[in-house]
Formats: C-alpha cells, structure tokens, sequence
C-alpha cells in the first residue's frame, strides 16, 4: 500500500510515517505540509491513500479535496476535537472521503482503516457516525452530548493534564511530548485556569474523575 501523509506537524507526521512503516506491506511514499502539495505529490507519485488532518482538508481547500478524491484516491481525514463535528464531516464525505477517525486514535486502528480504505471500503469512526446521525436528524441544533471536562481543554492542553494525572513531572512531561519545560507550564496554567483549579493534585483529580466510566 502506497500512503501519501499530508500533515503540518512534523512529529505527528514522524509519528504517522512509523506507525504505518512497521506494517510490512505499507510504505510512505510521499509527504506534505498542506493539500495542494498533496495534491501535487499525488500527481507525481501514485498513492493509494492520503493520511491528512483535518485542519488542512476544510473550507478554501475543500475543492482540492475533492479532485483528490475523484482522481480515485482514498482519503483517511484524521478529526480534531470539535464542539460539534456533523457539518465538518458532512462537507468532508461530500467531497468523496470515506475515512474519517479521530486524530488521537490508537495505532492499531489507523492501520485498520488504511487497509480498508485500499480495499475502497468505508472506514468512519463509530462516534463520527453517532454525530453525523444527530446531525442530519436536525443540523439547526447541535448535537446534545454529555460535556467532559477534558473538552474545554485544547488537544495539547489535553496531553498535558493527563500525563499530571498520571503523576508525571514537568520535566517528565516536557521529555514526554518533546515540548521545553516553559511550553509545559504555559499549558498546565491555561488548563488549571480554563478549568478552575489551584494545583496539580486538583487537576489531577479532575482528570482521573472525568476519565472515569459514569456508576
């Protein structure tokens, strides 16, 4: 399988290009930064699916998107945490993607979806299609889903107060997430800030308890 990544972030991308390398009949023949280089790449180098975020495949660029997907290659668009997905993700399968999974999925399951996809099957996310139901049933009002505490939190902030609950150090975190020890602080202020805390012990407690399955 030819995979093609289009990702801004060079250590996700790095993160992408390993996971996918150790399947002995995948390989990444190409890479980019934004959806005109992909496709470009795509025009150059035959690919069978296209690996790309979210962020990168909406609104001016949705037209790109779409002659991709006409040319007869399979996207895997990789969701990042949104409010309310379902318009996203209708304007996205318009297009003519048929994958779509959350960005922090686990490694086994982006591997399946990329087999899938090179099979020209569907590969979308059970939530995705539980907010795409919801969405189509009304898509004036938006989807009423339970908010957890981690959802007021960027993705990065997000990184960062689970692995204080999980009773790492700043300098632990930092080694972690590869971030220097002043980004670490500056996203464990604006989580304990954005969520009403004092100190680690309470975000921590926080986290665990959000975290929790509901008794």
């Amino acid at each position: 399988m030819r995979i093609l990544l289009c990702e801004d972030q060079e250590v996700f991308r790095l993160g992408l290009r390993v996971v996918l390398e150790a399947e002995p009949d995948m390989a990444v023949v190409a890479e980019t930064e934004h959806l005109p280089g992909a496709l470009s790449a795509a025009a150059d180098v035959p690919v069978q699916v296209v690996v790309a975020r979210q962020g990168l495949v909406e609104g001016a660029t949705l037209p790109l998107l779409r002659d991709l997907c006409h040319r007869g290659t399979s996207v895997l668009v990789l969701a990042e945490r949104r409010e309310d997905p379902g318009a996203e993700l209708v304007e996205v399968l318009r297009a003519g993607v048929r994958g779509y999974l959350p960005r922090r999925s686990c490694a086994a399951r982006l591997v399946e979806a990329v087999r899938a996809l090179s099979r020209h099957e569907a590969a979308i996310d059970s939530s995705a299609t539980s907010q795409l139901v919801r969405y189509l049933a009304d898509p004036a009002a938006p989807a009423q889903v339970p908010e957890r505490v981690l959802d007021r939190l960027t993705d990065r902030q997000r990184d960062v107060a689970e692995l204080v609950a999980q009773g790492l150090s700043n300098e632990e975190i930092a080694r972690r997430l590869f971030l220097s020890l002043a980004t670490v602080k500056s996203h464990l202020t604006a989580s304990m800030r954005r969520l009403g805390v004092r100190s680690r012990t309470q975000l921590a407690i926080l986290v665990n308890r959000d975290r929790s399955p509901a008794l």
